[in-house]
């Protein structure tokens, strides 16, 4: 099981560390593990996130609230010495939330984290985090974040699609990104990543503004699905495509399908998708 420290201190390991880029041939990744015993969610810490993903007040959990909780395990088995690559170069490629019945914000819970292994695919190496939210002997929620260490010259797949033939089941909604949205959900998710904390730190990485965080824009899509959706046993499933850039407005389409929704993260324009994913539920 993995020791958490301070998030100060795992950041300035990441900084230092020096990490090959793909896990060298022959890696074993052996399992890795970290928990964070009982505790009570703060009402305070709540709200915030509530506000910034724009969240509704119920009482219940917001779906992919587990995860911010979760943020300083994740932190600190990335950036163990044990993980085989750079932290920094890791893209946040796919994410399944497994939500199997409304989580009271009042109850005692613990997270457990872990990861094991890696897949070699022709974009690079993935490696799968999971997430899971104890209460007692239940395990209520659960989720794969899903991370890819990227082979040298497969780059960034072209994900450019043309604007979609208008249907009158798409339901359209637009919100915003605002310029300092990174600093303000990495300080409260622990996640301060230099691509999202200002434009300067971003361009030392490639990108020519910082961009939002991929659980923040998950989280910002749930929030415009109707409650009952989110309430019951459902599965929530993203796939991460191309960056918000900060500040920006966003086009989230959505639409019936197979028992729940379908829908895609579209900059203003409708041309560049961010994610597209489903909330379906559970069988």
């Amino acid at each position: 099981m993995s020791t958490v420290s301070p998030l100060w201190m795992q950041y300035a390991r990441v900084l230092i560390a020096r990490k090959p880029a793909l896990a060298r041939e022959g890696t074993v990744v052996a399992r890795q593990e970290a928990h964070l015993p009982g505790f009570r969610i703060d009402a305070e810490h709540l709200r915030r996130y509530r506000v910034i993903c724009g969240a509704s007040s119920l009482e219940s959990l917001p779906i992919a609230y587990p995860h911010v909780l979760a943020s300083a395990l994740h932190l600190s088995l990335l950036s163990a010495p044990a993980f085989p690559v750079g932290l920094l170069g890791l893209v946040h490629i796919r994410n399944v939330i497994r939500q199997r019945r409304r989580l009271a914000s009042e109850e005692a819970a613990s997270l457990r984290v872990w990861l094991e292994g890696y897949r070699d695919t022709p974009r690079g190496q993935e490696f799968d985090l999971h997430t899971e939210w104890h209460v007692g002997n239940d395990i209520p929620w659960n989720e794969v974040s899903t991370f890819l260490a990227r082979r040298r010259g497969a780059g960034a797949k072209d994900v450019r699609e043309p604007k979609p033939v208008p249907n009158p089941r798409v339901e359209l909604r637009s919100f915003r990104a605002a310029a300092g949205l990174g600093r303000e959900y990495g300080w409260l998710a622990g996640d301060l990543n230099p691509i999202h904390v200002s434009d300067l730190s971003a361009r030392m990485f490639g990108f020519r503004a910082a961009i939002a965080h991929g659980m923040w824009s998950l989280a910002r899509c749930a929030s415009q699905f109707p409650d009952e959706f989110l309430q019951r046993s459902c599965e929530y499933r993203v796939q991460f495509k191309l960056p918000i850039f900060l500040r920006s407005w966003v086009l989230l389409e959505s639409w019936p399908g197979d028992a729940g929704l379908e829908f895609t993260l579209r900059d203003a324009q409708g041309d560049k998708p961010h994610l597209s994913g489903s909330l379906r539920p559970l069988e």
